[in-house]
């Protein structure tokens, strides 16, 4: 979501239907992997290239969240 204007930027979930019929499982790393990859896209197909997360007080980044933020960066967006 882009602060300023409070617009959504880019969505990419497993329930997307052509996602549902496309992946053998909808939770493995290699889901969240397509996720990460889909979100880099479409935020560049907004001309956004740099984004922020905001982690939840104790939230750890680890596992599928670690696995989607890191295929982010991989595709290109900086976080700030």
């Amino acid at each position: 979501m882009h602060w300023g204007t409070s617009k959504v930027i880019s969505v990419a979930t497993t329930n997307a239907k052509d996602l549902r019929n496309n992946l053998p499982s909808l939770t493995d790393h290699n889901a969240c992997r397509v996720i990460g990859k889909l979100i880099a896209e479409r935020s560049k197909e907004a001309d956004v290239y740099a984004m922020s997360y905001e982690r939840i007080k104790g939230e750890r980044i680890e596992g599928k969240l670690g696995i989607v933020l890191d295929t982010i960066k991989e595709n290109g967006i900086i976080f700030v």
